[in-house]
């Protein structure tokens, strides 16, 4: 492909032969690379094929249905997503999110099912537009990676439950995972051994093949060598239970006004989908974006992904969301502009006729595709690195992820959002307040306990690394006061502010109240280091006792400054 700087140098594709609005959409192909992302784009689709039908049994809709979400979502993000090669389409991480509410409203694959998971798409997308579009963002970053960690976890191992049947080759029964459990315990008897081969020889050659070229298509060659074998043998015959009638159906409009409690439901479902799609969208299209070097505008994804959830909905599919999984192998392809979805969505499209011989894929083949998924979803290493780094949040991210397998999927999104809450809430009100000192023979100021850092007499200068907010404001003003306890004979108070950006309302009252019982002890205050908008904020401040704070470039300038009055 050459370097980034010839590449900058040649003619793009899109200059010479594409309309004008495409310019922009087919950014950095070339003449020389073209063949390179052409082969990509063959990748990928080889890649989603399997994929998608594994999604479409998560999902319960038809197994074509996944197919058209993955075109639709592709050709929406091709023309106003931003990242060049970042996968929309569905998606296992959603999957169970809405089929596991939704079909309480109406039986899988059903009429109103399928009307129901369109409407959701819909909605998500405007949601999730909306968010793109007021550069929302900002949203995707309220779960901390624990619980994100945690909650996907949770939802890989309902995937493996779900699964199990299949595997197996026994009927699946019970709605939580304790009750599939326990149909499968009683359906033992009727194992298929055919079927348990099947699923773990498909999940060993994609776990082999990873290592071996993650590039290949091994899912694909394993539902492909299973189905041969299955076919050949006559293996339904023995318990291997076959994907059945798959028929390449077309865009169906599927919208129409639900009822009161319908709406209200796939509402909420809708939210606990935005929540899922923003967090693994934001983290897929930050990665990727910097595996490549490329700069990436993420409401413009959000945008995107809003468009395609819509698109997706219009043409009578489900929700989609951005694949992790896919876009890495997009990647590892030598993918690099958008025209590698463009090909992969073509390319289904081109294929579609085909769908019929799917009829006789194993489902055992699908589950082991979906146990392989499932895997990136339990991520062990993660977990065990979480654990080393703090019990706390390990805490937080079991929490999470027993919260979504033993109560569900709706009721685990509440707690995620929950210990979100209590977790940001929980490290706001517990500010480290860091002593300082100056550091011999210089006019640096160190925290007091580092090596040759002496205190300044009179002088009580102290770092607080957090924002001044109502969670901590009664915390900043305590421990002020128990420093001025332990150093009664201070003048002046230093405030180091380079890590407060931010003060409301409870923390300029609060640090009002810290000038006064200061001044009554005839003890001085000043900041260092503030930036501009903490300096508005305390200059035009109803306490009046702020407002003349002294405001210092440094810590050594403002105890230059209080040393040389204490003197006068």
């Amino acid at each position: 492909m050459g370097s980034g700087k010839e590449a900058d140098r040649r003619t793009p594709i899109g200059s010479r032969v594409s309309p004008r609005g495409l310019n922009e959409t087919l950014l950095g192909l070339t003449r020389e690379n073209f063949p390179s992302q052409l082969l990509a784009g063959v990748t990928l689709l080889a890649i989603a094929i399997p994929e998608q039908l594994a999604t479409s049994q998560l999902a319960g809709v038809p197994a074509f249905t996944a197919m058209i979400a993955f075109i639709a979502a592709s050709l929406a993000f091709f023309f106003v997503g931003s990242n060049p090669i970042m996968s929309v389409g569905a998606d296992s991480t959603i999957a169970p999110l809405f089929a596991v509410v939704l079909v309480r409203l109406a039986p899988a694959s059903s009429v109103v099912y399928l009307e129901l998971v369109a409407a959701a798409a819909v909605v998500t997308g405007l949601i999730i537009l909306a968010i793109g579009l007021f550069k929302l963002g900002w949203i995707a970053d309220f779960l901390s990676l624990p619980i994100v960690a945690g909650f996907l976890g949770g939802i890989g191992v309902i995937i493996i439950v779900h699964q199990l049947p299949r595997a197996l080759g026994v009927n699946s029964g019970g709605e939580s995972v304790f009750g599939r459990l326990n149909s499968i315990v009683h359906h033992l008897n009727g194992v298929s051994a055919w079927s348990v081969g099947i699923s773990i020889a498909t999940l060993a050659l994609m776990l082999v093949g990873e290592r071996i070229n993650p590039k290949l298509p091994w899912a694909l060659g394993g539902v492909f060598a299973a189905t041969l074998i299955a076919a050949t043998m006559s293996l339904a015959r023995h318990g291997v239970a076959e994907l059945g009638t798959v028929s390449a159906g077309v865009p169906t409009w599927r919208l129409h006004w639900l009822g009161g409690h319908q709406w209200s439901v796939v509402i909420t479902t809708s939210v606990t989908l935005v929540i899922v799609i923003l967090s693994q969208t934001a983290a897929t299209a930050r990665t990727s974006a910097d595996a490549i070097g490329v700069a990436d505008n993420l409401s413009r994804d959000f945008v995107g992904v809003g468009l395609s959830n819509i698109a997706a909905g219009l043409v009578g599919a489900f929700p989609v969301d951005a694949s992790p999984a896919r876009t890495t192998v997009t990647r590892l392809a030598g993918g690099r502009t958008k025209l590698v979805g463009l090909v992969a969505a073509l390319g289904a499209i081109l294929l579609s006729p085909l769908a019929k011989y799917a009829h006789m894929i194993p489902l055992a083949a699908l589950a082991g595709v979906l146990f392989f998924i499932a895997g990136r979803l339990v991520k062990l290493s993660q977990f065990r690195s979480i654990w080393q780094t703090s019990r706390i949040e390990f805490a937080l991210s079991m929490v999470s992820g027993l919260g979504v397998v033993l109560l569900g999927v709706e009721e685990g999104i509440a707690i995620a959002v929950g210990l979100a809450i209590l977790d940001q809430t929980w490290h706001s009100a517990r500010p480290r307040m860091v002593e300082m000192g100056r550091r011999k023979d210089t006019t640096s100021w160190e925290p007091y306990d580092a090596h040759a850092v002496e205190r300044v007499d009179h002088i009580l200068a102290v770092l607080f690394d957090k924002n001044l907010l109502f969670a901590n404001a009664d915390g900043f003003r305590r421990e002020i006061h128990e420093l001025l306890v332990k150093y009664p004979h201070t003048k002046h108070l230093i405030v180091d502010a380079v890590a407060i950006s931010e003060i409301d309302y409870t923390g300029l009252v609060r640090l009002g109240q810290v000038v006064e019982d200061l001044v009554k002890d005839h003890v001085s205050v000043s900041f260092a280091r503030a930036n501009e908008d903490l300096r508005r904020a305390i200059a035009h401040s109803n306490e009046k006792a702020i407002r003349h704070i002294g405001m210092f470039d440094s810590v050594d300038a403002a105890a230059v400054d209080a040393l040389k009055r204490m003197k006068d």
